[in-house]
């Protein structure tokens, strides 16, 4: 005889398809969120992964650029509108200013992804982005927002300007270009930066 306090047996049938499903979202959240070798879980959608750009094939490795290059151009900039004291225009030829965005943009991706909630998205713009301003106003890095180098200035340049697509792009052409050669000629080997890099259409050189 079944007990009159309990629910009615399609209602337990129904209470228990439910749980199913939450249990199996659940179990997808968490090996997605879960840290493995190289930086991410089995299991772990391809779009969550953070670009390891040492790690990076050539074909991988220009994917990650053209990526990298749409969301600053599409989001990023039209989103946080920084000025070129927060971003430098050369921040491509340097590997500060590319793993910065890199990680930047990986955050993005958790808090606005299948798994991404308010609370992330508030933290990314409340915590992440100013830690990235933060880090290319580092002493080694863009003090002030601007690079140092003489040769990467923008003579009459105001440093309080809005950072635009069209300038930052010919530097961006020209890192991603140099970094594929480099690893086009040595494939195996972990790519070391040069610490010189001209301005864009000068002679040849290496990113920084």
């Amino acid at each position: 005889m079944l007990d009159p306090s309990l629910p009615p047996p399609e209602q337990l049938a129904a209470l228990v398809t439910a749980l199913d499903a939450r249990l199996a979202r659940l179990e997808t959240i968490v090996t997605s969120d879960s840290d493995g070798v190289g930086g991410a879980a089995a299991g772990t959608p391809d779009e969550l992964r953070p670009t390891a750009w040492p790690a990076l094939d050539i074909d991988a490795a220009a994917a990650a650029w053209d990526e990298l290059g749409a969301w600053v151009a599409t989001v990023l900039t039209p989103i946080l509108e920084p000025s070129v004291r927060q971003i430098p225009l050369c921040w491509p030829v340097h590997t500060w200013g590319r793993e910065t965005l890199s990680w930047l943009h990986a955050a993005y991706r958790q808090a606005y992804g299948p798994h991404g909630s308010g609370f992330l998205a508030a933290e990314w713009h409340t915590r992440w982005v100013g830690h990235a301003f933060t880090a290319f106003d580092a002493p080694d890095t863009a003090r002030g927002g601007v690079c140092d180098r003489p040769e990467h200035r923008t003579p009459g340049g105001d440093p309080g300007r809005r950072l635009r697509v069209e300038e930052w792009r010919p530097w961006f052409d020209w890192a991603r270009a140099a970094d594929l050669e480099r690893r086009r000629a040595a494939p195996v080997a972990v790519q070391a930066e040069s610490s010189s890099s001209p301005v864009p259409g000068t002679a040849a050189g290496s990113a920084g």
